[in-house]
């Protein structure tokens, strides 16, 4: 892929969110039931010109292997290797919801070894401390790709080989069905070389006790999350486990992965769909109310110049449904009413409305209280300040006015989550107007709307760009390479 077309992404801005640590990377709400039909995650080029998302030709894809070896006297004797797609496994393998984990555990033995068993185990848990009672594992799966039940494995000399027992050649007894009775028991040790395939699904969702009575309550996977700064984080594992027997030592060989839900929005208004199809403008809530959702109106008091109090009804409005895929955009109106036109014309000024997405990270450590009275310990960080421009639609009245804006979500954004204990939440917050001349008589927020970042898009035409040249400048596009830039064309990061 050429520089130029690993520049065409998504705008984003310094600071909008630290990245998970990986690099790489659910209400409960908003997910699809697997893969079909993913749609492409959009490159964005900004300009005059190519002010809208566009998709990029799906690739073939490319598996990557990332190798976990144990070793003895310098030489590997077990290796676990794990296959993932390698447009979005940089430094990790990275599974998307909906695809097997797939791999394969090699044994070189070169003296007689005593393992009983060889078993692959996948680990999802919630970490938020060292203690047994900060760590809830919610996926735990087992495979038992060979124990000495099955029969004596066979040696292979490739990695493609399989070291599952060959069948009696002679069925001296039959079972019922006329198939022929299982290998006998191996008792004795392994030598060689051998080599097992294995393939673990994960369950779209799983059943967690939760609250002060243990109830059970049905949850999504959630993203791989693991940032430097915040105490909490998702981990998923691939275990290695080869097992010895009753004083003997087993070894275990573990491998962090990477998981990745897949989330998407309903379907957009008929006529936000027409205007992404046709590159318009989105008409307005005055003209579309089924495609916005309006908060509660909000009274503030303003000061003019210091000689006069104003009083200002604001309203905002959100895109529908409010939920958005990260990479794209959210859209924004903002509706102003008030006797006083010069402190609307001050208000109303796309430099004057200070508008950001809110992440807080939610977990707690005490399941003996309930949901409402947890002791959340918030971790909370804002995005880049949203576009604001003019809105072209005439106001139906004197004394009020209409901007449009929109924000622009980070192409890593961690998607919206919920498993027991921990949240990822976000909601836009209209914050206090930063104009000359104004003094408003509350310091904190003004509106704040619960939204959800998903990861895939919604069915039908790509969000667009709608702010008109010259109010995009602030955009920074962010450099990728090709393994991630082709992830984000498929909606996987």
């Amino acid at each position: 892929m050429s520089a130029a077309a690993m520049n065409q992404l998504p705008p984003s801005y310094p600071g909008a969110f630290p990245a998970p640590g990986s690099g790489e990377f659910n209400r409960l709400s908003g997910y699809s039931d697997g893969l079909d039909g993913l749609d492409l995650l959009p490159e964005y080029t900004p300009g005059r010109n190519s002010s809208s998302f566009r998709a990029v030709a799906a690739r073939q894809p490319t598996p990557k292997e990332f190798y976990y070896e144990v070793k003895k006297k310098g030489k590997a004797f077990a290796v676990l290797t794990i296959i993932a797609e390698g447009s979005y496994s940089k430094h990790m393998p990275t599974f998307l919801e909906g695809t097997p984990i797939k791999g394969r555990v090699r044994l070189s033995l070169d003296k007689p070894d005593a393992i009983q068993s060889v078993i692959v185990s996948v680990q999802g848990q919630v970490i938020t401390g060292a203690n047994q009672g900060e760590q809830l594992t919610f996926v735990d799966i087992q495979r038992t790709v060979w124990s000495q039940s099955d029969g004596e494995p066979q040696n292979t000399s490739s990695d493609s080989g399989d070291s599952s027992p060959l069948p009696p050649t002679t069925p001296t007894n039959t079972t019922g069905n006329g198939n022929a009775p299982p290998s006998p028991k191996f008792t004795g040790k392994l030598q060689g070389d051998y080599t097992w395939q294995f393939s673990i699904d994960l369950p779209k969702q799983v059943v967690v006790p939760f609250g002060n009575r243990n109830e059970p309550q049905i949850f999504r996977l959630p993203a791989t999350f693991n940032e430097r700064h915040t105490r909490a984080s998702v981990c998923y594992t691939v275990t290695l486990r080869l097992n010895r027997g009753k004083l003997r030592t087993d070894h275990r060989i573990p491998a962090q992965i990477g998981f990745i839900p897949i989330g998407r929005p309903a379907p957009f208004s008929p006529l936000r769909k027409l205007a992404y199809q046709e590159g318009t403008p989105l008409l307005g809530p005055a003209i579309d109310p089924e495609g916005w959702h309006a908060s509660e109106p909000e009274q503030i008091q303003i000061s003019v110049f210091g000689n006069r109090t104003v009083q200002i009804r604001c309203i905002l409005y959100l895109a529908k449904p409010l939920t958005y895929t990260r990479g794209s955009l959210i859209p924004f109106c903002l509706r102003l009413d008030g006797h006083d036109e010069q402190a609307l014309d001050l208000l109303s000024s796309p430099k004057a409305i200070v508008l950001r997405l809110r992440r807080r990270i939610k977990a707690h450590w005490n399941p003996e209280k309930t949901f409402e009275s947890m002791a959340w310990r918030d971790a909370i960080d804002h995005s880049q300040l949203a576009v604001w421009w003019p809105s072209r639609e005439t106001p139906e009245m004197r004394g009020v006015r209409y901007v449009n804006g929109e924000l622009h979500l980070k192409v890593d954004a961690n998607p919206t989550s919920a498993m027991a204990h921990f949240r990822i939440e976000y909601s836009a917050v209209l914050f206090p107007f930063d104009s000359p001349g104004i003094v408003l008589d509350k310091t904190e927020q003004i509106i704040e709307q619960p939204v959800e970042v998903v990861t895939a898009y919604a069915p039908g035409p790509r969000p667009r760009m709608s702010a008109p040249p010259g109010y995009e400048d602030t955009a920074v596009v962010p450099q990728i390479d090709t393994a991630m830039a082709f992830a984000q064309h498929h909606g996987f990061v």
